[in-house]
């Protein structure tokens, strides 16, 4: 499902399909007849709303967003509306990094665009169609009259690259170190994960919420963070992301823990002192990284977390996991109970008791079934709170300091 349908003046259309194993454009007549598909490779056409964010029939031009230049980033393009066969698109963004919320005018003449990269915030700028900025709207410049200039000598640095999966794939990651680090010394490692559908934490952009500003804290502590996007996570073609189909936790797990281990080698990384983050599904899969490969890691917090998906909302279960009655197997193998004797590792389990997306069900079920093994856990309940309350100004910064404290009271 998505937006990318736009209709031309002669009654033809386009629309956006992944029929070739990645999303592209194709162009169709007025009876619904195939002319051409106007986009092809190995990356996607793939927007926020809407992919493609503006059509110029004068010019014969169609512009879209996508990952053509990598991965980690998007960018804008555009690409002939008569072509007969996949061209080579035109990139009209110019920076390295995340050009988001594109607007482009009824004529497809001018353009907004919200642009960033993990060393310069969000800046908001009019364009016109060949990529010219035309004005700052907000520059946003990174000066010293600017919020974060306190903390910019100890701004992280960035490697983003690909590690590979359990079964060989190329999986984005994005490591952050320390302003000062010092590859002759041994350092803590977090894992920061989500790992679920549609959701890749590896992104060429300034830190979008307070989650991933919370990164960026850990590492001046002295600490790496590692992300990984497993297959499963999305923007990595129809095979890899359907790859987790059925029997959720397990190819991500999987995925995350072979990647981890190929950053172990590095000779400034500590591999006894490991941890992982994540929250909801990210909760779910620091569960299961600890249970699943729990020497891997000396500690883990799962927030929110799911922990049986018989427990989860239908829509978005089934979708993934069919139904308990044709998927027993699959239900009873991705719930973290029947890998929950295997904890080794300190834990911590948060979650508001009101949650409403992952209901606190989920935490009380871990809960008994780690009391009736003896194993040790540690916890904190967020009493009237939901599921987004690390968002939340009264008790998001309770929540940050007690998970940054947890780990790095086990990690160091």
């Amino acid at each position: 499902l998505h937006n990318d349908l736009r209709f031309l003046r002669d009654g033809g259309f386009l629309w956006v399909s992944q029929r070739s194993g990645f999303p592209h454009v194709y162009r169709y007549d007025a009876e619904g007849e195939l002319l051409a598909q106007l986009t092809a490779g190995d990356w996607l056409v793939i927007g926020g709303a809407r992919a493609i964010v503006g059509v110029d029939e004068a010019r014969r031009l169609v512009y879209f967003t996508g990952t053509r230049d990598g991965y980690a980033e998007r960018h804008l393009y555009s690409v002939s509306l008569d072509a007969r066969a996949p061209a080579e698109p035109k990139r009209l963004t110019r920076e390295a990094g995340w050009h988001d919320g594109i607007r482009m005018s009824t004529d497809a003449r001018r353009y907004l665009a919200t642009s960033s990269n993990v060393d310069r915030p969000p800046a908001l700028g009019l364009y016109d169609a060949n990529g010219e900025r035309l004005a700052w709207l907000v520059e946003n410049r990174l000066d010293a009259e600017h919020p974060y200039a306190p903390f910019l000598a100890q701004h992280p640095r960035h490697e983003f690259g690909a590690a590979p999966g359990a079964d060989g794939t190329p999986l984005p990651y994005v490591l952050m170190k320390p302003r000062d680090f010092d590859p002759a010394k041994k350092y803590p490692v977090v894992v920061h994960v989500y790992g679920g559908p549609h959701a890749g934490y590896v992104q060429n952009q300034w830190p979008p919420s307070v989650v991933f500003q919370f990164r960026n804290w850990l590492v001046r502590q002295g600490v790496l963070v590692f992300a990984v996007d497993n297959r499963g996570a999305g923007r990595q073609g129809v095979a890899a992301d359907t790859a987790l189909h059925r029997r959720m936790g397990e190819i991500e797990t999987a995925d995350q823990v072979a990647a981890l281990r190929w950053l172990k080698q590095r000779p400034y990384v500590d591999a006894a002192r490991v941890g992982v983050f994540g929250w909801s599904y990210g909760g779910y899969m620091a569960l299961n990284m600890m249970v699943r490969a729990p020497d891997e890691f000396a500690v883990g917090v799962s927030g929110a977390p799911v922990t049986h998906w018989e427990l989860y909302d239908t829509h978005y279960t089934e979708r993934y996991m069919g139904t308990p009655q044709d998927n027993p197997a699959g239900y009873e193998s991705s719930s973290i109970m029947a890998h929950a004797g295997n904890l080794k590792g300190r834990l911590l389990v948060i979650h508001g008791m009101a949650d409403d997306n992952v209901l606190f069900t989920h935490s009380t079920r871990l809960f008994a079934d780690l009391q009736k093994r003896g194993l040790q856990f540690d916890s904190m309940v967020y009493p009237g709170h939901k599921h987004g309350l690390l968002r939340h100004a009264d008790v998001g910064p309770h929540a940050h300091a007690l998970i940054g404290r947890y780990l790095l009271e086990h990690l160091k």
